[in-house]
């Protein structure tokens, strides 16, 4: 959000220079979640063009299943309209060869979650307000877990924390933060928003494996040309 004004004012000659057209607000996309061999670390790696500029973006982050405690959290960013978000991903990834061997990632199968979210008529890449969950509502998810559909309750309250941009959130709305419940545990989450403005939230993905689960949540903020869907990761051990 820090650089959302340069954005903002430089967006519409880059959108000419790159082609023109309607961009959506940025969505990361989730390329691939693995989880070590004895589930007690989670790697996700994302990567996306950025909404405005159309430069590429990639991140990476690695995450302790049993504490929830970030590891490792990088990102990436390119200018050059030669490199896509995948390569650059790539780039990101090759670097961290050494530290992804050490904690036991490197070259560990893609998961296949349990849960994507989905609407209908059109992809979630282009987000919408609507698609997410506002402050002073909930929503309860059902999910397939081991054997049987298991609910996934995400809650959504007003925080009080200052929003620079509350001009550009839907009408009568500010800042809110989260909660999330699997089958009754709560899961840790932060107490105030982990992305600048977020409004509005969620469930995106879930990715199980043991007892060990990566939820991914979208929180939805003020973005260039709509808002944009960015990803919390919540790592867990589920009771």
């Amino acid at each position: 959000m820090r650089d959302f004004f340069r954005r903002l004012m430089g967006g519409a000659a880059l959108a000419g220079v790159l082609g023109g057209g309607a961009l959506a607000g940025d969505w990361p996309e989730i390329k691939q979640v693995s989880f070590s061999a004895d589930n007690a670390r989670v790697l996700v790696q994302t990567a996306w063009q950025q909404d405005g500029s159309g430069f590429s973006r990639a991140s990476l982050g690695l995450y302790d299943t049993a504490t929830g405690r970030a590891l490792l959290r990088l990102n990436s960013f390119s200018e050059s309209p030669d490199t896509t978000p995948t390569a650059l991903l790539e780039r990101l990834t090759q670097g961290q060869k050494q530290r992804l061997a050490q904690t036991g990632l490197l070259g560990r199968p893609a998961n296949q979650p349990r849960f994507v979210a989905t609407v209908v008529g059109r992809t979630l890449s282009q987000p919408q307000w609507s698609d997410a969950v506002r402050a002073g509502q909930s929503k309860t998810y059902s999910v397939f877990l081991w054997s049987r559909n298991v609910p996934i309750e995400l809650k959504v309250q007003p925080s009080k924390v200052a929003c620079a941009y509350a001009g550009l959130l839907p009408a009568g709305e500010g800042p809110a933060t989260f909660t999330l419940k699997v089958n009754g545990q709560t899961i840790p989450t932060p107490q105030n928003p982990a992305v600048e403005c977020a409004a509005r939230y969620t469930l995106d993905r879930v990715d199980l494996s043991g007892n060990r689960v990566l939820l991914t949540v979208r929180a939805y903020a003020p973005g260039f040309e709509g808002p944009n869907a960015m990803p919390i990761f919540l790592a867990a051990t589920l009771r």
